[in-house]
């Protein structure tokens, strides 16, 4: 009888499911972190693609530039930046009177104000700038 019990024990849905189930759980966490795994790889090939736009850009915008730095455009720009002129030009520097050390046209003088107290005030309210006698 025990010997029937056992081979009715191995046959039981129960057991095999059991068994099932307790084998395949390594495979499923082996499962499970290779789906993370890649879809890692595909957030980092996604970065990887605008990247590679990012730079794509940028190198498009440096060939424009560097087929601009070598026309002639440039080199004209350039030479005015540098006050330098064609063969029968005039270079024409403007002056601002707010550098230092350049003197525009000397203003002329403003009328006398005296320094005493009393017609500093009287300048101050009525505008006359007559000293008192």
């Amino acid at each position: 009888m025990s010997n029937d019990r056992r081979l009715a024990i191995l046959h039981s849905p129960v057991l095999w499911l059991f068994l099932v189930i307790v084998l395949s759980l390594p495979l499923l966490a082996e499962f499970n972190s290779r789906l993370v795994l890649s879809r890692d790889l595909a957030a980092e090939e996604d970065s990887l693609h605008n990247q590679i736009s990012v730079e794509k850009t940028q190198q498009a915008a440096l060939l424009a530039l560097q087929k601009y730095i070598q026309s002639d455009e440039y080199v004209e720009h350039w030479a005015r930046l540098a006050r330098l002129a064609k063969p029968g030009e005039v270079v024409v520097v403007p002056v601002s009177a707010d550098q230092p050390g350049i003197s525009s046209v000397n203003p002329a003088p403003g009328p006398q104000v005296p320094n005493d107290p009393v017609s500093e005030w009287r300048t101050a309210l009525f505008g006359n700038t007559r000293p008192i006698p």
